[in-house]
């Protein structure tokens, strides 16, 4: 993992070829093969294409870490929890994965403003599922200090202080992932995903299955020493949504090619949850919110130079970091906020800010994406809503019906 974005001393436009290239860097370390039997460390002798689990599938997920009891999570990094504590009761080794949740909900449900939105299906009528993970020293923070219990969150002082009552470490990592079923997905289409096999936990809550998930998409964030407020890195797979690109399988997951629009509003429901296959809704991405052109050229380099393996058929949807005139090599002081107007792309965003697999509904308001939505929960838990909303007892509950 890089450690921070590279800016050369003096440079003050808009640095943003610099921090896409920290993100797809970042993407590459972490969809390496991990090292057998090391969690979260890559096996930097084998080439990227290189079966086995990648180093980001052994970071500790939400369950490793938050247990539905409240009791204190297995403390080594390498070690993997007892089976009682995740959704399916399975015994678990090196860089097994298992989407799910205690309330059933969690993995389906898209992120809102501190609640759950109703869900995303993809053409197929399987459910887009979440799974979020953290690397060894964001985990070993939480586990150091207990945030893993609510009663262990500090509270905010008055007068309000002017930085985060929790700081994590420099060099913390966060890592939230959406996958989805591949069963009927037109074979083209399906062989352009990053594949591998997990336990999923039934929609309905009966049971979880051993199926075939793709990648779709990959929210990346980093606490970096010039960048106390994380870097925060979106990517999407490129057939997720029109337009149709040269070399286009025939399908989109997320979309049937009619031409007919999305709907203003989720048409589903997330409590209850329908169960599979749900009739699928069509997605696009919002015209007045476009992936940048030199953001797609970024893309476009390590697209080729990843050929032969699917992270070719990855997109960067957008870099977000927080930000001041000036020298843009210097770095940003702790106590400035996540808000609209400090962060890029900032208020009147022309710009994607939203991803499509994780924030489908989401893409028409700047303050809706990454920064500003987590902001809200900076000054509690750094950002987290993860911590905010897991740590023993959990808060996640369905947004109220519009």
């Amino acid at each position: 993992m890089p450690a921070d974005v590279c800016i050369p001393d003096g440079f003050t436009g808009i640095a943003l070829d610099y921090f896409d290239d920290y993100s797809w860097r970042a993407l590459v370390s972490l969809v390496w093969p991990a090292a057998p039997g090391h969690r979260g460390v890559a096996a930097s002798t084998e080439p990227i294409g290189t079966g086995g689990p990648r180093v980001f599938e052994t970071y500790k997920p939400l369950w490793e870490i938050f247990h539905a009891d409240g009791s204190a999570p297995v403390s080594a990094f390498d070690r993997y929890d007892a089976a009682a504590f995740n959704p399916c009761a399975a015994t678990t080794g090196f860089g097994d994965v298992i989407i799910g949740s205690a309330s059933g909900i969690d993995d389906i449900g898209q992120a809102g403003i501190g609640v759950l939105d109703p869900p995303l299906v993809a053409q197929n009528g399987r459910y887009v599922r979440t799974l979020t993970l953290f690397n060894q020293v964001a985990f070993d923070h939480i586990v150091r200090n207990r945030f893993f219990l609510r009663q262990a969150l500090p509270p905010v002082p008055r007068p309000r202080p002017d930085r985060p009552v929790i700081d994590f470490p420099v060099g913390s990592v966060a890592v939230k992932t959406a996958w989805l079923d591949v069963t009927d997905l037109p074979a083209p289409l399906a062989a352009r995903f990053y594949k591998r096999t997990a336990l999923v936990k039934r929609a309905t809550g009966d049971g979880c299955v051993r199926m075939t998930i793709g990648l779709i998409g990959l929210h990346v964030v980093q606490k970096t020493l010039s960048r106390p407020q994380w870097i925060w890195s979106s990517f999407e797979q490129k057939d997720a949504v029109p337009p149709k690109w040269a070399d286009w399988p025939g399908a989109f997951a997320l979309n049937d090619g009619s031409g007919a629009p999305m709907p203003e509003q989720n048409p589903l429901s997330l409590a209850p949850v329908a169960p599979e296959p749900v009739r699928p809704y069509n997605v696009v991405r919002a015209a007045e919110a476009p992936i940048l052109t030199a953001t797609e050229l970024t893309s476009f380099a390590y697209q080729h130079l990843l050929a032969g393996t699917p992270w070719q058929y990855y997109r960067l949807v957008v870099t977000q970091w927080p930000r001041l005139e000036g020298n843009q090599a210097d770095p940003i002081p702790a106590s400035l906020d996540g808000s609209v107007p400090n962060t890029f792309p900032g208020s009147g965003a022309f710009s994607a800010f939203a991803n499509v697999t994780m924030e489908t509904f989401g893409q028409k308001a700047v303050q809706l994406g990454c920064m500003s939505c987590h902001n809200r929960v900076r000054m509690t838990t750094d950002f987290m809503w993860s911590v905010f909303d897991h740590a023993y007892p959990a808060r996640l509950a369905p947004a109220p019906p519009r």
